[in-house]
């Protein structure tokens, strides 16, 4: 299996400040705060974000 360290991204939930470094073929993998996965907002701050996207999403219409 390949894996493009181009297409792929790093995220932590990491709160102590420890930075994480992984290397796919020489290359390091950039780290994310958040990123979009099937239609979901996923973030290193758990779930309350995308809830209040959804609460703000459903009150404009």
């Amino acid at each position: 299996m390949d894996i493009s360290a181009e297409k792929t991204k790093l995220m932590t939930n990491n709160t102590r400040g420890i930075n994480t470094e992984i290397k796919v073929t020489g290359q390091k993998l950039e780290t994310v705060t958040s990123f979009k996965y099937l239609g979901s907002v996923i973030t290193d701050e758990g779930p309350k974000p995308e809830i209040l996207s959804k609460i703000a999403h459903a009150t404009a219409d």
